[in-house]
C-alpha cells in the first residue's frame, strides 16, 4: 500500500507508465491544466492511495486508524469507480463541500477490491 497526500509523482509509485499517465488524466479531469490540479491539491486535502495485487486485509489491519478510515470510506462511498487499464480500478471518494476526497487506485487482484465490486 502506498499514500500520499502531496501530488502523486511518477517516481513515487510503482506503476506502468500506461497505468500513471491514464490515473493523471482522471486526475486533472475538471481542471484546464495539471499545474491548476497540483494547485488544488496544495489547498485542498487530498489523498491517493494504491493497493497493490499484494495488499490484502491483514494490510488494512495494520495500518493506521486514519488510513483505514479513510480506505473504508473510499471503499463503501466511491462517486465513480472506472477502469484503468486492465489491471486497475480508480475510485474517488469525497468527504467534504469543498471537495476533499480520496483517490483510490486499486489493482483488480486486490482482495480489498472486491468490495468496490459490491458498490
Amino acid at each position: 500500500m502506498q499514500i500520499t497526500t502531496t501530488w502523486p509523482d511518477k517516481g513515487t509509485f510503482n506503476l506502468t507508465e500506461d497505468i500513471y499517465s491514464e490515473t493523471i488524466r482522471h486526475l486533472i479531469e475538471g481542471f484546464d491544466s495539471e499545474d491548476l490540479a497540483k494547485q488544488y491539491w496544495l489547498k485542498i486535502p487530498t489523498v491517493f492511495i494504491h493497493l497493490t495485487a499484494d495488499d490484502n486485509h491483514n494490510t488494512f489491519r495494520t495500518a493506521t486508524d486514519e488510513v483505514q478510515t479513510q480506505l473504508q470510506f473510499a471503499l463503501d462511498y466511491p462517486e465513480f469507480v472506472i477502469p484503468i487499464g486492465e489491471d486497475y480500478q480508480l475510485a474517488l471518494a469525497v468527504f467534504s463541500d469543498e471537495g476533499s476526497g480520496i483517490y483510490l487506485l486499486i489493482h483488480n487482484d486486490c482482495p480489498l477490491c472486491q468490495e468496490l465490486a459490491d458498490v
